[in-house]
This record gives structure tokens, sequence and C-alpha cells, in this order.
């Protein structure tokens, strides 16, 4: 039973930093198709918080494998309207958020636990400041 334990706790922590991973690339993505001076800073900085949660994930014992490229949800942020792309931006926030709170579901060591929870408080405050942010 441990062995399986460590085993779904190395698959899980591989599965959220390849979440994070892929979350960070998006939000570099979406950045660069922006006009919008704050919305590209906001997004850059979420890209930067994504690759220190990544990191962070490594460190705990997580791997990447292959995972689904995201590319189709930043699809319909071509034009690099602002509401466009923080509407895509915002569901794809939501998406890696709900990936970490059904990870709250598994038995994690505390310092694992800890980390999905730091995540996820970072996520929400992003989504409270991403509503907040208007045209400049």
């Amino acid at each position: 039973m441990i062995e399986l334990t460590i085993a779904s706790t190395e698959t899980l922590l591989s599965r959220l930093l390849a979440t994070c991973q892929e979350t960070g690339n998006l939000a570099e993505r979406l950045a660069d198709r922006t006009s919008a001076d704050r919305l590209r800073m906001f997004l850059l900085e979420r890209a930067q918080r994504l690759q220190l949660a990544a990191c962070e994930l490594r460190r705990l014992g997580g791997t990447l494998g292959v995972e689904e490229d995201g590319a189709e949800l930043s699809e319909d942020a071509q034009d690099g309207e602002l509401a466009c792309i923080k509407m895509v931006w915002e569901a794809i926030e939501c998406s890696a958020l709900i990936c970490f709170r059904d990870a709250l579901d598994e038995e994690l060591r505390p310092e694992v636990y800890a980390a999905v929870r730091q995540y996820i408080g970072d996520g929400v405050s992003a989504l409270e400041r991403l509503q907040a942010l208007e045209p400049t």
C-alpha cells in the first residue's frame, strides 16, 4: 500500500508540474498577443510564478511526462483584444486551479499539501487581480 501511495504521489506531482509548465507557456503566448501593458505585465508575472511553482514541484519529486497541449485554449485570443485575452486566460487559470484542487483529495505528504494549497491561493488571488485590470 505504501508503494502505491508513493507512485500515486509521483504521478500527481508530475501532472501538476506539467500543468504549471503548460499554463506558464500559455501565459507567455498570450502576453505576446496583447497590446495592453498592464495585462501583458500580469501575464508575464503569472508565467514567472508558474515557473517557480514548477521548480517547487520538481524539488518535491515531480518529473515531466507527455501532456496534452493547451494551445487550442489560446486560439480565440488571436486578435489581441483585452477582453478576449482576459477571458481566455481566466479559463486557462481556472482549469489549472481545478487540477490543483482535485489534488487535495489525495493523500499528500505535508510539504506537497502545502505547495498545492499555496498554488491555489496564488491562483485565486491572480484571478481577482485579473478582474480588476482595465484597459490602459
